[in-house]
């Protein structure tokens, strides 16, 4: 029994469910660790939230979503990020510890940004981060994204069809791959312009099917 046919089973299967967690614990580490680009262990919080995001995925699989474990590892990698933006949301931080003085010695108070900003800064940095493992860099996407707007509708029309794909959305999110061949093989796209604009669409895939709600704004592919 291949493991989609066991976690399929184990959505209805505690036994078989208990089974699976138990079996890839080592895997549930390894995710969060690699969420939060540190090493996390069994006694740490995060374990506890990675664990019940894969216990999550068991529950919410179907053999359409592609290969478990990279679903299993999408589902953990959103839960990790949802926890560390509701953490810097509330932490408190004294407003006077973060005063400095002018020239002349006058006390400068600091101004708290807006909450919105806050969001947006720490998409940024969670989506550069997220990129570079990828080999591509944040600051480039200017050079790459479309200017016309028959270019701009055939880039939309690529992350549609990935949308719709979870084998090449998992390919593409996963790896950073984007499979031309599969996508010119399947629709009327242009090869030249994937070529052309392939991270600027590899980033757009990412960014509105993962937790970027607010650089999801800037991927605007109206008119």
């Amino acid at each position: 029994m291949t493991l989609e046919e066991r976690a399929a089973l184990a959505a209805e299967d505690d036994a078989l469910r208990n089974e699976l967690i138990s079996e890839y614990r080592n895997f549930i580490l390894s995710q969060a660790s690699k969420t939060l680009s540190r090493a996390v262990t069994d006694s740490d919080d995060e374990f506890m939230t990675a664990m019940i995001a894969f216990n999550e995925a068991i529950s919410g699989y179907n053999p359409d979503k592609g290969r478990f474990l990279s679903y299993a590892s999408m589902t953990i990698r959103s839960r990790l990020i949802d926890g560390i933006r509701r953490d810097n949301r509330h932490k408190a931080v004294p407003f006077s510890a973060m005063a400095s003085e002018d020239d002349d010695g006058d006390v400068i108070e600091f101004e708290a940004p807006a909450r919105e900003d806050r969001d947006l800064k720490w998409e940024i940095e969670a989506l550069t981060s997220e990129l570079l493992k990828h080999g591509i860099s944040f600051t480039e996407l200017t050079a790459v994204t479309p200017k016309s707007r028959k270019t701009k509708r055939q880039c939309f029309e690529a992350v549609q069809y990935i949308q719709g794909v979870p084998m090449i959305l998992n390919t593409v999110v996963k790896d950073g791959v984007l499979p031309i061949k599969a996508i010119t093989d399947n629709t009327k796209l242009n090869k030249k312009t994937l070529e052309r604009h392939r991270k600027y669409i590899i980033t757009a895939v990412i960014v509105l099917t993962q937790d970027y709600p607010g650089i999801a704004e800037y991927f605007n592919f109206n008119g």
